[in-house]
């Protein structure tokens, strides 16, 4: 009864584990290496581009489908251009006028150049990615609260998982 009872418990479990896999890649398959170009920051706000460099090559590094490769060496390499950077207030405490919400976008431009064939491989324009936080003021119930340089490392890991998925997978 036992056995029947853990063979009843596990056949679930190796079915949808059966059905794991990772996406299939849409780049070439003579592509072996993969460079990231330091981030090309032309907002007002410094460091974006370091952070967003670093969180590109971690997620490369963690994807680890292709090899990770100085840029001047790599089969493609990877380009993003920040344009701009916004900080909008979403909402206010209707009392004391307070923000209690905020929306933290990017306007970013990627591409990625395929150095084998001498061609872009994939390239978009005037993209934009948004998160949204609670500031530290907030004080409604159930909220999570992060400070702006901690919205802004979010966005910025969000963002590269992104970029990462769009180029490696077409997603």
């Amino acid at each position: 009864m036992k056995r029947l009872f853990i063979r009843i418990l596990w056949l679930p479990l190796l079915t949808v584990l059966c059905g794991c896999h990772p996406a299939v890649l849409v780049i070439p398959s003579y592509i072996r290496t993969i460079g990231v170009q330091p981030v090309d920051n032309r907002t007002s706000y410094y460091g974006l581009d370091i952070t967003l460099t670093q969180d590109l090559i971690r997620e490369l590094q963690v994807d680890g489908r292709v090899s990770l490769e100085d840029p001047d060496k790599a089969d493609m390499v990877i380009k993003v251009v920040l344009n701009q950077f916004v900080i909008e207030p979403q909402m206010y405490d209707p009392h004391t006028n307070a923000v209690l919400e905020y929306r933290l976008s990017l306007v970013y431009d990627v591409s990625a150049f395929d150095a084998q064939a001498k061609k872009t491989f994939m390239e978009e324009t005037k993209q934009i990615h948004s998160i949204y936080y609670y500031p530290p003021n907030n004080t409604a119930a159930g909220t999570i609260t992060q400070t702006q340089d901690q919205a802004r490392a979010q966005l910025s890991d969000d963002l590269a998982l992104i970029l990462v998925r769009r180029v490696l997978e077409g997603q």
